[in-house]
């Protein structure tokens, strides 16, 4: 299955700035080895907004478990997912 996933993070004011840092740095290193998984298809800055991300899971369970378990999800404000599906196949038959 295909998801599209808008994740907007906060800094939380009780977290210093170099702490925050470091949490980036292993959300950064768990996107790349999503992506190299090939459960991140790809994955686009939206510049003062947040991240929107291509994932191909087996399931939405699959989605939910990837989603809490990035380093970054007690920090996620707004979480957007919705299945999507790849129309170019009925494109190629017009």
């Amino acid at each position: 299955m295909l998801f599209a996933a808008r994740l907007i993070s906060q800094q939380p004011p009780s977290i210093q700035f170099d702490e925050w840092q470091e949490i980036v740095a292993e959300q950064l290193q768990a996107t790349k080895t999503l992506r190299d998984e090939g459960k991140i298809r790809a994955i686009y800055r939206e510049t003062g907004v947040g991240v929107l991300a291509i994932f191909e899971t087996g399931d939405a369970t699959e989605m939910d478990q990837i989603l809490t378990q990035l380093p970054m999800a007690p920090y996620f404000k707004e979480i957007n997912v919705n299945v999507i599906w790849d129309m170019s196949p009925i494109l190629e038959n017009l």
